[in-house]
């Protein structure tokens, strides 16, 4: 039994986010029914449906199919030539196996995620916000920023501290944002403004993002009424002080029969200041415990790729756990091909190794949790002395053969967890171990 086939991709730049078809060709050139399942092999992604489904063809005859594929929109997928390719296995003889291949050539696009920090800012004279960008393209982008009042009567000025960042593939960036009242108002009640930032790349605005400044007056009402308090407290001692009355050389201290004396007045209301003034204390605290709370992170799923391939020796991948999160770790799945072992260790612990010839998932027995600036990472020790085929790497980067007596080991471990909150920052002692490994 003999068999052929062949794949052709459609031609020009393809976007990514799109999706193309493929025509797949194949010959029966054996002297009996046969049918042939069908695998789509490509890179790391959402590359559609793997599994094709099973074609049958005659004796000396040929089929012609159309292969669906979903080009992922990620930032992983660099601009130029991506190869890809189809695994035809005999239903009859498995052993009987061709990966024809085609190249498509991935085009370039731009993408921006924009995030403020604060959804509201407070302040008399003046207050400030921070826009984080994120390059979420796969290639590099120019970003102009803008930011203006929506309303333009508006008594507020505000500015950006960087008008142009140019952001690699990948890459973060904050930018400060000033505001200044034109107007300060002494006595009044709170205004709430709203204040546009526009990024803006390729000559076209695609992200606005708008938040709220809160202007309050120099006096509150509250301090207010506590001033006037103080004020009519002086005033009261004062008079009190100069009084006829005042002083014990003078002669007895008179009450009055309609009420209390000049001094449990001044007293009563100072008490009443200072109540007052407590209030607004209490009030103030409970404001920024509010505001603390809303700024607190939450917990999040996580799913990150890790990919090595080499050809002998050793090389490694490792995922860095972001700062403010632990990560508490769920289990590893693992898809290998080659002639070697494959190492998986967290937080510089090992947790297993399985060979790549019999790749398993590998799920802790014990609740593994790695603190932030800790690194879960895979380690491939690659035999030498073998041979490798297209048909024996799985790997979706669908590399050329390589040559006799070089091993070509690959692997791929999707880590799994869930990324919980954690206040607590990397030592420097913490830092400088994860430096040494």
């Amino acid at each position: 039994m003999t068999l052929r086939a062949e794949l052709a991709a459609p031609e020009g730049t393809v976007v990514p986010g799109t999706m193309l078809s493929a025509d797949l060709h194949v010959w029966n050139e054996g002297r009996i029914v046969d049918a042939y399942d069908l695998t789509l092999l490509a890179p790391p992604g959402e590359w559609g449906e793997r599994k094709l489904g099973q074609l049958p063809v005659y004796p000396g005859m040929h089929e012609k199919i159309k292969i669906p594929i979903t080009v992922p929109r990620s930032s992983d997928l660099r601009p130029g030539p991506v190869a890809l390719g189809v695994q035809v296995t005999s239903v009859l003889d498995p052993s009987l196996v061709v990966v024809p291949e085609a190249e498509i050539d991935i085009a370039p696009f731009r993408d921006v995620e924009a995030e403020l920090s604060r959804p509201q800012t407070v302040g008399r004279f003046s207050g400030s916000n921070l826009i984080t960008l994120r390059n979420t393209g796969n290639a590099p982008v120019a970003v102009r920023l803008r930011t203006s009042p929506q309303d333009e009567k508006t008594p507020l000025r505000s500015r950006m501290r960087r008008s142009r960042v140019v952001l690699a593939v990948g890459e973060r960036a904050r930018v400060g944002v000033v505001l200044r009242a034109a107007r300060p108002v002494a006595v009044g009640k709170d205004e709430n403004w709203n204040v546009k930032i526009t990024a803006e790349w390729d000559g076209e605005a695609v992200r606005e993002r708008v938040f709220t400044h809160r202007r309050r007056p120099v006096l509150t009402t509250g301090g207010l009424r506590a001033t006037m308090v103080l004020m009519a407290v002086v005033v009261a001692g004062a008079a009190l002080w100069l009084s006829p009355v005042a002083g014990g050389t003078r002669g007895p201290r008179t009450q009055t029969a309609a009420g209390p004396t000049q001094l449990e007045q001044v007293n009563s209301a100072a008490a009443k200041a200072r109540q007052q003034l407590a209030q607004e204390k209490q009030k103030n605290e409970q404001d920024e415990k509010n505001e603390k709370a809303k700024k607190a992170p939450k917990k999040r799923q996580l799913q990150h790729p890790l990919f090595v391939q080499t050809t002998g020796g050793s090389k490694e991948s490792a995922y860095t756990v972001e700062t403010g999160y632990r990560l508490q770790l769920t289990t590893v799945q693992i898809t290998a091909a080659g002639n070697g072992t494959l190492l998986l260790s967290a937080d510089g612990k090992p947790l297993g190794s399985v060979s790549l010839s019999q790749a398993k998932d590998i799920t802790p027995k014990i609740p593994v949790t790695v603190p932030q600036g800790r690194t879960v990472r895979i380690t491939v020790l690659c035999g030498e002395g073998t041979s490798s085929s297209p048909t024996a790497l799985p790997s979706p980067s669908l590399s050329p053969v390589p040559t006799a007596g070089a091993a070509t080991c690959a692997a791929t471990a999707l880590v799994t967890g869930e990324l919980i909150p954690d206040q607590k920052t990397p030592s420097e002692g913490d830092t400088a171990k994860e430096n040494e490994r």
